[in-house]
């Protein structure tokens, strides 16, 4: 059985691929983790110091999560787009939390 042939890229567009992950990795990794701390603070049913350090210990873990999600991504524009929409949307829960009264 003959294995499949891997596609041949070019070398310019093969790392222009690597910088785009390694930057959402690195730049978009921080906005995610940050935004879900965020939210994670305002959910936790917890006084607002001791959400803020549980959210802010579990930090580390969702930026890891998302900066292996650039990398595991099919291509470096959904890693972008994946990480643009988890961004918005804990952006955007958090913000409706904050105006409907929330810590």
């Amino acid at each position: 059985m003959a294995l499949p042939r891997p596609s041949v890229q070019s070398p310019v567009r093969s790392k222009r691929d690597v910088v785009s992950r390694v930057c959402a990795a690195i730049f978009g990794g921080y906005v995610v983790a940050t935004a879900l701390s965020v939210l994670l603070a305002r959910l936790l049913p917890l006084s607002k110091a001791s959400a803020v350090t549980a959210a802010i210990m579990v930090t580390p873990v969702l930026y890891l999560a998302a900066m292996l999600w650039a990398f595991a991504a099919r291509s470096p524009s959904r890693a972008w787009v994946g990480q643009g929409i988890v961004t918005l949307v804990a952006g955007l829960l958090a913000a409706g939390l904050i105006a409907w009264g929330g810590r």
